[in-house]
């Protein structure tokens, strides 16, 4: 790569290698790197990527003022077709089109498989393009280049894990996931790989003792830890520990570093689910909704946008939510990946929540099996969007809907035998 001299190649390794660990330093690290050449292209590149991952308006402003000082940059002296290639992916990402963003990426690793910047930009955008799939395809391609002698190769067999889970290959993802972990005990991404697979195959109590087995690990890890703890707190729930998953969701989950959508689509979810199981949650829903109405004008994912509507509607803010949808629908309107998203299946899943709070149980069941067959646009987990699938057919009960309401529980059950949440609602169902 271009550079001013090795220590800023050596800076900016670092910087890679902290942003796969998931490290609350990778902040630091960067500016070290721009310590040593404040114009490095690469440098320059990753900044950009670093703050299109906040999905926020401001840091959107941001990503696109630093693609333009990338653009300076390699305009001032010649670079490597590798770093050209780096600097239209990321134009394409700025610019809302995220499958050409991530075709560039995936064209990277045709000559560069070590390139862990394109590994894991591919995954996230795929991730968010709900194309699973195409997740475990992006990083299989640069698999054959990578093994336990290469710097980083933990790092990438976890990420490897984690498309390969949401592509539902269960026993791979759960193997390679444990290998990762054996190598870098404090990667929480393959920790939360295999806490993926074992919530799908409906092993909650083995999935909590892994995740309470490794938390001593994750001290220095970002904000992400906070979703790994809402695992904790999902399989607590699912074992029947109430007051375990409210402990999480008060010490681990809702801390006072919660700040992005990430933040808020656990705290949102999570208290939903808490609610439909017959809890009470008290105010917890206030500081959450404060939250989603900060991320209210971002649009960045539609996935965030839809925990902005469920946050909004638990704490009862009518009139917020409402000025939000208004929003929302000014948004679908616009050019982009996301904004397309919005217009077919976001607007329509944020109107059910809003009918859910409104009591009006028909209208959710319209909304969401109309929009079911594009639920997976929004990006997202399986488990994330399980949520929404859940609100279906907790509102086919409530509407006294006991055939559509069976259906859709063996077709659930059918997928996912252990599931105990489902398995719960049959029993219920056949008492009724």
């Amino acid at each position: 790569m271009t550079a001013a001299n090795a220590e800023a190649v050596d800076a900016l390794d670092a910087t890679l290698m902290a942003y796969m660990a998931m490290r609350i330093d990778i902040g630091d690290r960067l500016k070290s790197v721009f310590a040593a050449d404040p114009d490095m292209p690469m440098a320059l590149i990753v900044k950009g990527a670093f703050l299109k991952m906040f999905a926020t308006a401001a840091m959107e402003e941001g990503a696109r003022k630093t693609l333009g000082a990338a653009r300076e940059a390699i305009a001032r002296r010649p670079v490597c077709a590798r770093e050209e290639a780096h600097l239209s992916a990321l134009a394409a990402w700025v610019d809302g089109e995220m499958e050409a963003a991530c075709r560039g990426w995936e064209a990277i690793l045709v000559d560069h498989p070590r390139d862990v910047l394109a590994v894991k930009l591919s995954q996230l955008n795929r991730f968010y393009l709900g194309v699973a799939k195409d997740m475990r395809n992006a990083a299989g391609r640069a698999w054959y280049a990578w093994d336990a002698t290469v710097p980083g190769y933990g790092f990438i067999a976890g990420s490897y894990a984690f498309a390969l889970e949401e592509a539902g290959e269960y026993a791979r993802a759960e193997r390679l996931g444990r290998r990762a972990i054996d190598l870098e005990p404090a990667d929480i991404w393959a920790a939360h790989a295999v806490a993926h697979v074992l919530e799908m195959t409906g092993r909650s109590a083995d999935g909590l003792s892994w995740l309470d087995g490794l938390r001593d690990h994750w001290g220095q890890i970002h904000n992400f830890v906070h979703h790994a703890h809402w695992h904790r707190a999902l399989f607590a729930l699912d074992c029947g520990d109430v007051a375990k998953a409210l402990s999480i969701f008060d010490n681990d989950v809702w801390t006072d570093r919660v700040e992005d959508y990430l933040d808020l689509s656990n705290g949102a979810s999570l208290l939903w689910r808490l609610e439909e199981c017959g809890i009470d949650i008290g105010r917890r829903a206030d500081p959450v909704a404060d939250l989603a109405l900060k991320k209210a004008r971002d649009h960045g994912l539609v996935f965030a946008d839809c925990h902005v509507a469920l946050a909004l509607a638990m704490a009862g803010r009518a009139e917020e939510l409402s000025d939000f949808l208004d929003d929302l629908d000014r948004f679908a309107a616009r050019q982009g990946t996301q904004a397309q998203v919005a217009a077919d299946v976001g607007r329509s899943l944020c109107m059910a929540v809003l009918a859910d709070a409104a009591g009006d149980a028909e209208q959710v069941i319209d909304l969401l099996l109309a929009a079911r067959g594009d639920l997976h646009r929004i990006g997202g987990s399986h488990a994330q969007r399980d949520l929404f699938e859940r609100l279906l057919i907790a509102n086919t009960m409530k509407a006294g809907r006991p055939a559509l309401a069976r259906a859709l529980l063996s077709e659930r059950l059918e997928a996912r035998p252990s599931d105990a949440w489902g398995k719960a609602r049959r029993t219920r169902l056949a008492a009724a």
